[in-house]
Order: structure tokens, then sequence, then C-alpha cells
């Protein structure tokens, strides 16, 4: 999961107004005659156009499993803008026949929130498995009753209690103190309580744990960090060591792909590097065990 650093609504409004100049005029028109039919109506969107702010934003990382995805002239295809509250009917979830939770997850709205149809702050830049193969019109929340017309995603959180995690820092915590990871694996921060509950929710929901390019990719990032971290504590070289820090820096910095699952790594290194070598080496394992492609 990642974190839009320091953006709140004003943020991604100018960054928007910079892009597309007339954009939220249009899209204010939109919104009208939208919330006018009390539902949504648009037979053709004019979000795309400002699909490159999010995706600046985001480092051109997808919003929810946090894979490297292509630049703005390839990932206009390869990435979606994704309404983290859907603009149109909202489907219960888990679906029926699938293990519910101990908690709440809400109910259907057959509305959806299409008054946020064109809402920046209601936007993310998210993969194609995440967002049409997963998210799609599902938006699971702790409330039993979900919020009204005309209401502001930040007011919509306090009342509805979202169980997915945004990446809005304004709207929403640092997805890192609700999910960590032990080597390559995703796991809650908390033991229990509200945040263990979305920390375990968002992991299913995106399959956080099941996708073999994740775990793939993760690996790769934890390999590289435990090599580097390994020249800086016995390299007879300065030079090397000096370098190798400098790395280190980079694997975990936000723009960095799997960010969180490097810094996770470096915390516990940090904690017990002895426990985070093992914690590698069943990374690796798990890797390596991971199904492969048939071959002809």
């Amino acid at each position: 999961m990642i974190r839009y650093p320091a953006a709140d609504l004003a943020t991604l409004e100018a960054a928007v107004d910079a892009a597309a100049p007339t954009w939220r005029a249009r899209a204010n028109q939109r919104t009208a005659a939208n919330n006018a039919a009390g539902r949504f109506i648009d037979t053709a969107s004019i979000w795309s156009e400002v699909k490159p702010v999010f995706m600046r934003f985001q480092h051109r990382k997808c919003a929810y499993c946090e894979r490297p995805l292509a630049g703005e002239f390839a990932g206009l295809i390869e990435q979606d803008v994704e309404h983290f509250r859907p603009k149109s009917s909202v489907r219960a979830w888990p679906l029926a026949g699938q293990a519910p939770y101990p908690f709440s997850t809400g109910v259907a709205y057959p509305t959806g929130y299409y008054w946020l149809a064109y809402a920046v702050d209601n936007y993310a830049a998210a993969c194609k498995p995440c967002n049409s193969a997963r998210k799609s019109n599902f938006f699971p929340i702790a409330a039993n009753d979900r919020g009204t017309f005309n209401t502001a995603p930040p007011e919509l959180n306090a009342i509805e209690a979202p169980l997915l995690v945004y990446p809005l820092g304004a709207c929403d915590e640092d997805p890192e103190n609700i999910i960590a990871f032990e080597g390559i694996v995703a796991v809650p921060v908390d033991a229990d309580g509200p945040l263990n509950q979305r920390a375990v929710v968002t992991i299913d929901f995106f399959a956080l744990n099941d996708r073999e390019e994740l775990w793939s990719e993760r690996f790769r990032v934890i390999r590289e960090v435990w090599t580097h971290y390994d020249r800086t504590q016995g390299h007879p070289d300065p030079d090397e060591r000096t370098a190798a820090e400098e790395t280190l820096r980079e694997l975990t910095r936000e723009d960095a792909p799997h960010a969180s699952c490097a810094r996770s790594f470096m915390r516990q290194i940090a904690a017990d590097p002895l426990e985070a070598f093992e914690m590698f080496k069943l990374a690796r394992k798990a890797n390596q065990a991971r199904p492969r492609p048939q071959e002809n």
C-alpha cells in the first residue's frame, strides 16, 4: 500500500488544474447533472484526462498493491482511474457463498456515490488486477449504514469507517500503520481492533498474499535490501559501504517499488538481524516454490 505524502484536496485540485485547466469546470457540470438525476448517468467519462496527475503522485505505482507500472505513455493503458467510493451501484462484499467475517462489512448501496464521480479526492491510479478484477463496484465498510447524498469524503470516512485503505494522506491514516510485511507476506500491524479489521479486509480484498507477481517482486526487493545491508556491515572497501548505504536509501524511498515491504524489512533488520536473515531465507523458499508456467 502507498500514500500520497503531503497531499490534500487543494494540492490535488491545483495539480489537476495545471494538467487540464478546464477539467474541473466540466466535471462540475457533469456532477450537477448526475445529482439532478439522483444517479450516475454519464455515457462517456472525462476522468482519464487527469489520470497522469495521480500516476505522478503515486510514483507510477498501483495505489493498492504498490507494483511499479509503466510511465505515462504506456501507463495510460496499463493503469485505471479508480473510484475509491464507486460511482454507481455498490455490491455487498463478501459475495454470497464466500466466507463471511466476524464483523460487519456493510450493505449494498444501489445508487452508489454518484456525487463523487468527479471528486478528485475520490480518485487513485490502480493496476487492472486491483481495480478491474477486484475493486470493481465493491466498497466494504465497518458501519451498518452508508453516508448520504452530497457528503464529502472526509465526513463519509467518519460515518462509514471504510475497511479498505485509501492512499490520500489527508483522508486516511498512513497505510504502514495498518499493514506491515513479514518478509514477502502482508500482515496486520495490530493484533485486533478496527485497524486489524481494515488490514485483514484490504489484504484479502486485493489478494495481496495470493498473487504470484507480488511474491516475486517483493522477494526481489528484500533480496536487494539484504544484499546491500550485508555490504554495509562487512565490506573492506569504505566506498562500497557508502554505495550500499545509498542504495538502501533508494530502496526505501517513497518512489521505490514495494517501498513499504522494503521499509518493513529494514525495521526487522534493525530489531534483529539474525531473525531478518531467517525471514529472508523463508521468503526465498516461498518465491522458489511459487507455481510456474508449464513448459511445452
